[in-house]
């Protein structure tokens, strides 16, 4: 039996994981002194960047990907881009409390892709004009 406040989940998943990505985003852009002890050596020896700098690029990606996930906007890509990424911070950070918590939360990421827009989206406004 559905409850008719199911159709109410996909979407609150989208808005929560949006803040989440908005928070550590926006955090990382203006703060980015205080992210700095995350980043891994290889990342900084690869790209030819310091770390303050990569810090602000993934605040960025992290910021512009939450504001495209919240609006429904590629949602379906979007989320995909969001979970591998999380997925892939929780393997850098590995087995421990922040990893589990960060894979939990790549998977839940990876469910909003596999659901793809919700009725609340642009993308399925536009679908319906």
């Amino acid at each position: 039996m559905n409850s008719p406040f199911s159709a109410y989940a996909p979407v609150v998943l989208r808005f929560a994981l949006s803040a989440l990505f908005l928070w550590f985003g926006l955090s990382q852009i203006t703060n980015p002194a205080a992210w700095i002890a995350w980043v891994p050596e290889w990342t900084i020896s690869i790209l030819g960047l310091n770390s303050a700098t990569i810090v602000l690029l993934n605040g960025g990606f992290e910021t512009i990907f939450g504001i495209l996930l919240a609006v429904g906007i590629w949602t379906r890509w979007v989320a995909l881009l969001l979970a591998l990424h999380l997925f892939f911070i929780a393997y850098e950070v590995g087995y421990n409390d922040t990893g589990i918590r960060d894979l939990a939360l790549a998977i839940s990421t990876l469910a909003v892709s596999l659901f793809g827009p919700d009725k609340f989206t642009l993308d399925d406004k536009r679908k319906n004009i």
